[in-house]
């Protein structure tokens, strides 16, 4: 016999309270709590987007162009969670920890730091080396369950926002050869002085 849609809903709203619960009991000591709070913030979007513009500062050539792809795509990818946030309207567990998060960004459904993580990740398999996509792939999972171990999200706020991070990411990285053909000025910094002198006429 079918449950009721509100029984389920109740059921999986449950479900996903007493899994977040779990997950924050491996940071109830203080100093795994300190860790996992570091790397909750590590994917904040500006310090993410900082360590890019830092990266594509001092990076020529293709590592130039990806760094300026991933921090764009990182950008677009943000008013979109923002988007969806203000649309579904979850709020966050309550707890103590992540004031900023809570006052500014109140809103829990998908984690914008597990789509982001995901993106990158995604991005990263395509723009990185083997070895190098492995630690951005780590780095992803590992800052994704902090949200959840802080108590910030709940564990279907990240499985989600990973998953939409992933498809976006993968899809961004199937277009990426056919956009740095399209918009070479934009993503080759060496074009902007001659564009703008007109010595490349």
């Amino acid at each position: 016999m079918l449950l009721p849609l509100r029984t389920v809903k109740e059921r999986l709203s449950a479900l996903d309270t007493r899994l977040a619960a779990w997950f924050r009991r491996f940071a109830s000591a203080p100093m795994s709590f300190r860790f996992a709070a570091l790397l909750a913030q590590s994917g904040d979007s500006w310090t993410v987007c900082g360590l890019l513009l830092i990266g594509w500062i001092f990076s020529r050539g293709a590592a130039q162009r990806n760094f300026a792809y991933l921090g764009l795509s990182t950008a677009i990818t943000a008013f979109l969670v923002l988007g969806l946030k203000a649309l579904i309207g979850r709020s966050r567990p309550k707890g103590d920890w992540g004031a900023v998060y809570r006052r500014f960004d109140p809103y829990a459904f998908p984690s914008g730091h597990a789509v982001r993580g995901g993106l990158i990740a995604a991005l990263a398999s395509g723009f990185l080396p083997g070895w190098a996509a492995v630690l951005v792939w780590i780095w992803a999972l590992l800052m994704t369950l902090s949200r959840v171990v802080t108590g910030v999200h709940y564990v279907s706020d990240v499985l989600a926002g990973f998953a939409l991070g992933l498809a976006l990411g993968f899809g961004m990285a199937s277009v990426s050869a056919s956009v740095f053909a399209a918009c070479p000025i934009v993503f080759d910094r060496a074009r902007w002085l001659p564009a703008l002198t007109g010595a490349g006429l």
